[in-house]
């Protein structure tokens, strides 16, 4: 289900963005998601600051070794984020042939392949209608295979796609920095 696999994508997201960081002294330990921590390791801050909206619930999901989180605005089907954290061993080849979409197109210098598409209007399964979806995905260097999809509410543009897209990377690359690291204070 679409939105499952968008949820495990926000999970992944929201853990590398919001865990604590170790002693100074001692190098971090890379994030390991467990079943449920992702949606507990959400810095909703980190993401309103660098996508400008702000979340109020969150949802984990996880099977197997997946780890999905769906950020929202409670009382609404839309907008939400959602990250997805799978374990994985697939190398840039299968990540190409599996796991990009029709009408992708590549993003540069996220992980060691990536990404990104513009999805079209859907149906949340109360029977909401969503504007477009924007995703990103990419085979992370630590490794995992990720996900990170915004969707918009019914009537959103091109251009609300356009404006998002550059600070959706921005929220990618700090993940796949968190995921390589560990989380940092401050």
């Amino acid at each position: 289900m679409k939105r499952a696999r968008t949820a495990a994508a926000v999970a992944a997201l929201a853990a590398v963005l919001g865990v604590a960081g170790c002693a100074e002294d001692q190098p971090p330990d890379p994030i390991t998601i467990t079943d449920g921590r992702a949606c507990l390791a959400v810095e909703r801050d980190t993401v309103e600051a660098t996508l400008g909206v702000r979340f109020d619930t969150s949802v984990p999901a996880s099977v197997d070794q997946t780890s999905t989180c769906v950020l929202a605005q409670q009382g609404q089907a839309y907008p939400d984020l959602t990250v997805t954290m799978s374990q994985s061993d697939a190398d840039v080849v299968i990540f190409q042939v599996t796991a990009v979409p029709a009408g992708a197109t590549a993003v540069a210098d996220l992980g060691r392949i990536a990404y990104q598409v513009t999805l079209p209007a859907g149906t949340a399964p109360d029977g909401t209608s969503s504007g477009p979806a924007l995703e990103l995905g990419w085979l992370s260097a630590a490794p995992r295979l990720m996900t990170l999809r915004y969707t918009w509410p019914a009537g959103a543009t091109d251009a609300d796609v356009t404006t998002l897209a550059p600070k959706l990377l921005d929220l990618a690359h700090g993940i796949e920095h968190a995921l390589l690291v560990g989380p940092t204070l401050g």
